[in-house]
């Protein structure tokens, strides 16, 4: 029988002796060290079996190696890229941070001067540079990206009237207020790239693209440029009807204008003041056009920098006339940073301008300020203005600070007053003939 070799074929392998009691080693070769005949298929099928069992044991032991090396890797790269992108965080971001506010602020314009003076040459070449590549979509998307980047994260948009909104109509969208610069909202535009782009769908929740209609000379001022790109441009009536007549694009504006930023204040927490008083072209044009109005507002957006309160009314009026606010930016250790990031911009439902006829202007523009007030007043305590109330000023805001009451005595500040009054008197009786 095959298996009565069993035991010589288990011997085949070499053995070596131990130690001999005398100290001398000494090695026996086995008799059995031949190799086992191929007649052997006991024996071959044993060996077989071992060699296929050590060659798995040894796979296993190799692929139950590598399955460690690679958790052990994961769990490294997982550990450290987080650890390197908080470290980069840390280290990049608060000069990105500063650097989109800075120049969107219009920061660059205290370094052109000495740059100018210093190396003229150089700096005329490099704003020939900025010139050629400006309006160029790399270049736009390449600085949108990197500025957003820096921008916070804590601003945001909510629109909790979407179901209000139909897609089949087409709408002027209002926002309020100015701030110093339309802050909360610039920055909310900065994180996402493709918000005014001719593929995106518009800013986050707005369901829609958008244009903002501000001034022409928008398409040319580094920062906002390269975030709005092609979809700014004037705030007159033929701006606001060319973007209605695209497929799918409605215009936006800021009412309150230049104006409105005078009264942006970190330091005052009990009025909020919307500039619309006498703003009523932008209700007149949706009711000539047929079109409703979103009010959009931003909520502590006007917290966000400190700006001195004297001569506000004057400043205000000056602001318009200029075309730039007359405001002094003052955030966090006297720098362009904001004072708070926490700003949360709520879409209020439509306000029905359709409804109304051109003779009904007052009343509607009248019926729009109640509309804002309404849903202000719902909204302030949820997004941290609780006791904060809303007042309409316009031309008309009469100065009552120090500043005001002392040129009131040397009679300097009345006679301006009444000039602007005139002015605005004679403005508007031109406008109405």
């Amino acid at each position: 029988s095959p298996f009565s070799r069993l035991p010589l074929s288990l011997s085949l392998l070499p053995r070596q002796s131990g130690v001999s009691g005398g100290g001398r080693s000494s090695s026996r070769p086995s008799a059995m060290a031949a190799a086992p005949a191929p007649s052997d298929p006991a024996a071959m099928a044993i060996t077989s079996l071992v060699s296929e069992a050590s060659l798995t044991a040894l796979r296993r032991n190799r692929g139950s190696g590598r399955a460690v090396a690679d958790r052990t890797a994961a769990a490294t790269t997982a550990v450290a890229a987080p650890l390197a992108k908080r470290l980069a965080d840390a280290l990049v971001r608060p000069g990105v941070y500063w650097l989109f506010h800075s120049w969107r602020l219009f920061g660059y314009g205290f370094i052109l001067p000495p740059l100018l003076a210093l190396r003229p040459v150089k700096t005329l070449l490099g704003l020939l540079a900025y010139g050629a590549v400006h309006r160029q979509r790399w270049w736009q998307v390449a600085v949108h990206k990197a500025l957003g980047y820096g921008a916070s994260r804590r601003h945001r948009i909510v629109n909790p009237s979407r179901h209000l909104i139909r897609d089949d109509k087409r709408y002027l969208w209002s926002l309020h207020p100015h701030s110093i610069l339309a802050d909360g909202w610039h920055s909310v535009v900065a994180r996402n790239v493709d918000a005014f782009d001719d593929e995106g769908n518009g800013p986050p929740t707005i369901g829609r693209k958008i244009a903002l209609c501000f001034a022409p000379v928008i398409q040319h001022v580094p920062v906002h440029q390269e975030m709005y790109r092609d979809k700014c441009g004037a705030a007159d009536k033929a701006s606001l009807v060319r973007w209605w007549n695209t497929p799918d694009t409605d215009p936006a504006l800021i009412p309150g204008g230049f104006a409105e930023a005078v009264f942006a204040d970190a330091g005052e927490r009990r009025y909020e003041y919307a500039y619309i008083k006498d703003r009523k072209g932008f209700v007149k044009i949706c009711i000539e056009e047929g079109k409703d109005i979103v009010p959009c507002y931003t909520f502590k957006s006007t917290w966000m920098y400190h700006n001195p309160g004297f001569l506000r009314g004057l400043r205000a009026r000056l602001s318009q006339k200029l075309s730039i606010g007359l405001v002094a930016i003052i955030g966090r250790m006297g720098t362009s940073m904001p004072l708070t990031d926490d700003t949360t911009t709520v879409v209020f439902p439509p306000f029905e301008a359709s409804r109304y006829k051109v003779a009904q202007l007052d009343e509607a523009h009248g019926a729009y300020m109640e509309h804002l007030e309404t849903h202000f007043d719902l909204n302030k305590s949820k997004y941290g203005m609780d006791g904060v109330q809303l007042v309409f000023v316009g031309r008309d805001f009469k100065d009552d600070d120090s500043v005001a009451r002392a040129l009131r005595r040397i009679g300097i500040l009345s006679r301006q007053v009444v000039k602007s009054s005139e002015e605005g008197q004679s403005q508007r009786s031109s406008r109405g003939a």
